[in-house]
This record gives C-alpha cells, sequence and structure tokens, in this order.
C-alpha cells in the first residue's frame, strides 16, 4: 500500500515573470554580441573577442533557458508522468557544459597570443568592454530579481551573464593597460584569468546537474534524519529503504518502506498520511512513496530487508 501526492508546480505568474526577464535578457545579450564581435575584430583584441564568445554562449545559454522555461510549463501527460521540469536541468547541463569549451579554447589561444603578441587598440577594447560590462550586469540584476536562485536553469543563465560582466571588467582593464602602456600580452593575460575564473563556476553547475540526472541524494538531505523523523511516530516500527531524489530544481521526490505495529489494513491510511504531511511541512518533499510492510517479512521487491 501506498500514498502518492502530486509534486509541486510553480504559478503561472511566477514563470511568466522568469520567462519575460529571460526574454528581455536574450534580446540585449544578441545586441551585445554584435557590438563585441565587431569591436574585436576592428581592435585585433583577443580578450574582446574571448568575451564576445562567451556572450555568444550566453545567447545560446539564455535561448535554451527560455525554451526551456516555456517546456516547463506543460502540465504532465501518460508518458511523461513527472511533467517537463528537467527540461530546465538539461538546459543548465548545455549551459555549463558550452562554458567549459568556450573557456578551454580561449585559454588555448591566448597562450599562442603570449608567444606571439598581437597589436591591440587599447581604446576601442576599452570603450567596447565597458558597454559590455554593463549590458551584462543589468541583465544579470533582471535575473536576479527573477528569484534565479530557486531555478537551476535560471541560475545556470545568471552566472553566464555575471561571469560575463567579470569578464568585460577584465578586458576593460587590460584596454586601459594597453592603451596607457602599450603592453600587449595584457590582453592575453585578461583572457586567460576570464576563462578560469568562468572554468570554476562553470563546474559547479555541471557536478550539480549531473547529480540531478542521476538521481543522487540532495546535498542537504539525511536520509538518516528522515528515517527517524518518520519512526517517531508510535505506529512506526521501522523505515528502510528509502531514496530522495531531485524532479527538478527544487522538486523532490521520496519512496521508502515503513514497517507498522500490528493494525487494520484499513488503518494504515492514516499513518501514511501522517508521515507525508510530516515529510513536506518539515522537509519540503511533497512527492511521496510509502510502502507499507508486516514486521518480519521480507520487501516485496526483494532490495532490502526489514
Amino acid at each position: 500500500m501506498g500514498m502518492q501526492h502530486e509534486h509541486p508546480q510553480g504559478t503561472s505568474h511566477e514563470h511568466a515573470s522568469g520567462e519575460r526577464f529571460l526574454r528581455a535578457a536574450f534580446t540585449l545579450a544578441v545586441l551585445i554580441l554584435l557590438i563585441e564581435a565587431v569591436g574585436g575584430f576592428i581592435a585585433h583584441s583577443l580578450g574582446l573577442l574571448g568575451d564576445a564568445g562567451h556572450v555568444l554562449t550566453d545567447v545560446l545559454a539564455l535561448g535554451a533557458s527560455l525554451f526551456s522555461a516555456r517546456l516547463e510549463r506543460r502540465p504532465a501527460t501518460g508518458r511523461w508522468s513527472y511533467g517537463f521540469s528537467r527540461a530546465g536541468i538539461l538546459a543548465a547541463l548545455f549551459n555549463a557544459s558550452t562554458l567549459l569549451l568556450v573557456s578551454g579554447a580561449i585559454v588555448v589561444e591566448a597562450i599562442g597570443r603570449l608567444m606571439h603578441p598581437v597589436a591591440v587598440q587599447g581604446t576601442i577594447v576599452w570603450v567596447v568592454a565597458l558597454l559590455g560590462m554593463l549590458g551584462n550586469l543589468y541583465i544579470g540584476l533582471r535575473l536576479q530579481g527573477g528569484h534565479h536562485h530557486e531555478s537551476l536553469n535560471v541560475r545556470s543563465a545568471w552566472l553566464h551573464v555575471m561571469t560575463d560582466a567579470a569578464a568585460s571588467a577584465t578586458v576593460l582593464l587590460s584596454g586601459l593597460v594597453i592603451a596607457l602602456t602599450g603592453w600587449r600580452v595584457a590582453d592575453p593575460i585578461a583572457s586567460i584569468i576570464v576563462s578560469l575564473l568562468i572554468v570554476r563556476f562553470a563546474w559547479g553547475i555541471l557536478r550539480e546537474t549531473v547529480a540531478i540526472l542521476m538521481e543522487a541524494t540532495p546535498g542537504d538531505v539525511d536520509l538518516d534524519a528522515l528515517c527517524k523523523a518518520i519512526e517517531a511516530d508510535t505506529a512506526v516500527r521501522s523505515c528502510h529503504h528509502m531514496h530522495v531524489w531531485s524532479i527538478g530544481s527544487g522538486e523532490r521526490a521520496l519512496s521508502a518502506h515503513l514497517v507498522l505495529v500490528d493494525m487494520p489494513l484499513a488503518e494504515t491510511g492514516t499513518v501514511i498520511s501522517r508521515a507525508s504531511q510530516l515529510l513536506q511541512e518539515r522537509f519540503g518533499i511533497a512527492h511521496c512513496t510509502l510502502q507499507v510492510e508486516s514486521q518480519g517479512r521480507p520487501c516485496g521487491d526483494g532490495l532490502c530487508t526489514s
């Protein structure tokens, strides 16, 4: 016997707000990409072209995030019984992967520029990088207003633009150095620093998305604590074979086996209801499947012991 709750869905207002932020961010990112790409070619700046490359991944990331945000609004179906919550996780995985790939390519090119410096027009670099930094900061603030910490999808897009803001700031500094001192290697050094910074943050997003796709137990969940909380009910003898995983950002599911004291079958539903309410109110897990067992009898699936 088991009991199952529907997993929580965000309100239509929250989804619409998130899409609106993403749509505005996507449009502005395209504009920044065009400005930085043209400016980089004119100024012969690898740092600026590298920043434009990161903005290109921003455009792809924001496009993927916008598409997945729309997909997440679709209701569950018989085939897709959990709905499309993981569309955002796939977008976040794509975003983090592109960041790592582009950063690696820029580091390789920057090493070549260190050995063979290229003349760079520092003034153009400075002006274009300033525009890019301001644009990315604006996008980042808009996404932050859209509760980016609550969605891995939006958070990965936010990470894209905020690291690009840092990239633009670094390129801006290198442009100033070149304009004032003529020190050409400042440009490839700036691109390497930015790439390493981006790799650091992108790796964290990548690890988190892979953990969700592999249905790992969320890092802040203590399975022993969950079992002990359920076993505090006098009708529950023991709790075992528990699994907790993330369906999507902020959506968690749980399954477990409960060994109950001897009682009529009709009364077990009340015990499961109490356990489900406890899991939702204390641990934020609203989608629960709890299987009831009798003391001394093996599990129905043979995967655990009482």
